[in-house]
């Protein structure tokens, strides 16, 4: 009989299946989309991440997936584990969520616990508990805190694990308690409130972080002081730590980090409480694209007219297909007027995407005849790259590093003239 299903199979709901069932639990994984099912069925995944084709055959018969809800009703526990989609303001839609939590009570077992992982704003839970308040069903909420790119290592070893309860003195159903443990991690309980806060809490905490390094990279081009230099020494003060985000970039991008700070705005502007921290965040990151046209107006518009330009990333990070927010794709449509632009990923095929670049499948075919490299996003590709080679096909050797990727010794000594933030 299968024990734990996972209702909706987008990064997460994948993610964190294979997961479970690695750890010998048998396992479903749900969704409405009979494609969806197909796909996983025949190999092919909706999602890239290193590592997740291993971790699925790696749960073997333990893992299986289906479009058919009714086997909830042999499943002691459900995980409604979608992904929440945002739209151009980048506000949560949390109409596909609803609809999984509809299916599951309507096939779940009597005493069966449901337990929700996509995030939901503050409240949410508390209402949904409401609603089930006649119905013999245990609800809790799972704070999840995948990276894309590194999802599959942060859901086999979390740090920790926040469960949101309506009494977080209850000891938790036998089913739950027992998957949790198998991560081998804290398991910390708290009320509903508290863990649906804690998500955005942690988002924002590391919205300010990117923040902070994007600020002082700039007023080390300023001032003449070198970033790099600066961030061993930070990384040694215990309260700022080893593991902090102290690379300067882009600033916040992928749709989860807007989202919290959307969903945090909105909360203040309820509760009457001052989100001027917030909104200066919001107007930051909005304009953070200043400094890639800083350096494009410097290093190449001013000194080339119509000029071509290689870019290599189109995904807003590595290990990943995903272009939600991407910083590339704002900057390819802002010079499209100006400039021809020819881009290359390792995970975007040409034709892939509509817009106003010329997409090719090799980076030094992306470079040749480029009036300037302009570096998008932190693939591991990227600095492994034969920047001797590039400075052969290259027009004009500059390369504008915005992920702190390439390394500027080797650039430079291959005949590039690099260009980095904090510098």
């Amino acid at each position: 009989m299968t024990n734990t299903a996972f209702l909706g199979l987008s990064h997460l709901g994948i993610n964190y299946a294979a997961a479970w069932s690695s750890f010998g639990q048998p396992t479903v994984g749900l969704d409405p989309d009979p494609a969806v099912i197909q796909h996983l069925e025949s190999g092919q995944l909706p999602v890239q991440e290193p590592g997740l084709p291993e971790l699925i055959q790696r749960g073997g018969d333990c893992l299986s997936f289906s479009a058919d809800f009714a086997r909830l009703r042999g499943c002691e526990l459900a995980i409604v584990a979608r992904d929440v989609p945002t739209d151009d303001d980048n506000r949560s839609d949390l109409t596909p969520v609803r609809a999984l939590i509809d299916l599951a009570r309507k096939n779940l077992p009597s005493g069966a616990t449901l337990v929700i992982m996509s995030q939901v704003p503050p409240g949410f839970m508390r209402d949904l508990s409401e609603q089930l308040v006649s119905s013999d069903v245990h609800l809790y909420y799972w704070v999840e805190t995948l990276v894309f790119g590194d999802a599959v290592r942060r859901a086999l070893h979390p740090e920790r694990i926040i469960i949101g309860c309506a009494d977080p003195d209850t000891p938790f159903p036998v089913s739950l308690q027992a998957g949790l443990e198998r991560f081998g991690c804290p398991i910390i309980p708290m009320r509903y409130e508290s863990a649906e806060l804690t998500k955005t809490a942690i988002n924002l905490y590391l919205t300010g972080s990117v923040t902070y390094a994007n600020t002082l990279s700039d007023l080390c081009e300023s001032v003449g002081a070198d970033w790099a230099e600066m961030v061993p020494a930070l990384r040694l003060d215990a309260r700022i730590g080893r593991a902090a985000y102290l690379r300067p970039g882009l600033g916040i991008a992928g749709g989860n980090l807007e989202r919290d700070l959307v969903t945090l705005r909105g909360l203040c502007s309820d509760g009457g409480v001052d989100a001027t921290y917030i909104n200066a965040l919001i107007d930051y990151n909005a304009h953070r694209l200043d400094w890639v046209h800083r350096q494009l107006e410097r290093h190449v518009f001013s000194q080339v007219e119509a000029p071509t330009l290689a870019v290599w990333g189109l995904t807003y990070k590595k290990n990943t297909r995903s272009t939600k927010n991407s910083p590339a794709l704002k900057v390819i449509a802002s010079v499209e007027r100006r400039a021809h632009v020819r881009a290359w990923d390792p995970a975007i095929q040409p034709g892939e995407l509509q817009i106003a670049a010329e997409v090719v499948s090799d980076p030094y075919a992306a470079a040749n005849g480029a009036d300037g490299l302009v570096v998008m996003a932190d693939w591991d590709d990227f600095a492994r790259a034969d920047f001797a080679r590039v400075r052969e096909c290259v027009r004009r050797p500059i390369v504008i590093d915005c992920a702190g990727v390439v390394d500027a010794r080797r650039a430079e000594q291959d005949g590039l003239q690099y260009v980095g933030m904090g510098k």
